[in-house]
């Protein structure tokens, strides 16, 4: 009898566990829904959106009336996105990721919101990761919507290029933006661990960002120690006469950035008293 129990334990036992999997990523794909739709719903987060569109928009058409008064062609629609791109990863898709980020951790604290989500039968760590792979979406689209305004408005410009290759170009240099965005991400959510109001956890954010930028100026050596370091990193991938090592060594430090903070940050979270 003893054996047969056993027997059939170790038959169920896999059921289980693969049943367990399943409902804890249905859990992690609705949480994920239902923070994207925190995000969509407030005026900040569609204020950025707006902001993607219209700053390039506005910027093509400056940099043509300039073009068309000096007769010199400075920037062509090849390169448009790209130069675009420098601006969103360094100071636009960071500022809101900051804001997104504190009002999903602090902002859900102070507001006593969320307790009402640790009350569902899901485990802290898909909440977590719930909210995260938000803000990693938020991430995404930003570039997503940043790259295809920016290729359209570089049409805008007198100078049109290799337009083919400007393209190219631009979806590379887009795609791999996202790895240092949403390292910024974890950064982002780490920091926010350390503050019950949403407004504290914003400021410090933009301050340690900015903070860390100006050391990465002042102290050029130590700057690939830190995160915001890689803000331009899609430079290097479109520059071929980097070396593939410095890539790789760049992405390892960014992988291992995310692991570290993610953790850190996770790690805070479970503990704290809601």
């Amino acid at each position: 009898m003893g054996k047969s129990m056993n027997r059939l334990n170790s038959c169920l036992f896999p059921l289980y566990k693969r049943k367990g999997r399943e409902r804890n990523m249905h859990s992690f794909v609705a949480g994920t829904r239902n923070e994207w739709s925190k995000l969509a719903a407030r005026k900040k987060m569609l204020f950025s959106l707006l902001l993607l569109v219209l700053l390039p928009v506005a910027s093509a058409v400056l940099l043509s009336q300039l073009q068309s008064g000096i007769g010199i062609a400075a920037v062509s629609s090849a390169d448009f996105p790209v130069l675009m791109l420098s601006i969103y990863t360094n100071f636009v898709i960071p500022l809101f990721t900051f804001m997104a980020a504190a009002d999903l951790f602090a902002g859900e604290i102070q507001d006593r919101t969320l307790k009402l989500t640790l009350l569902r039968p899901v485990s802290r760590f898909v909440v977590f990761g719930s909210k995260i792979a938000a803000l990693g979406l938020y991430s995404l689209v930003s570039l997503v919507i940043g790259c295809a305004v920016s290729v359209l408005s570089g049409l805008l410009l007198n100078s049109r290029g290799d337009w083919g290759t400007g393209l190219l170009q631009a979806l590379e240099a887009y795609s791999v933006a996202f790895i240092p965005m949403f390292t910024l991400v974890v950064l982002a959510v780490l920091l926010t661990q350390l503050f019950r109001s949403a407004s504290g956890a914003l400021m410090v954010s933009v301050f340690v960002y900015a903070g860390l930028k100006l050391f990465g100026v002042f102290y050029p050596q130590y700057a690939a120690y830190s995160p915001t370091y890689y803000t331009d990193w899609h430079q290097l991938w479109l520059n071929g006469a980097v070396p593939a090592s410095k890539i790789l060594n760049a992405t390892t430090y960014l992988t291992a950035s995310c692991i570290l903070c993610f953790t850190a940050a996770f790690a805070m979270f479970d503990r704290r008293e809601i």
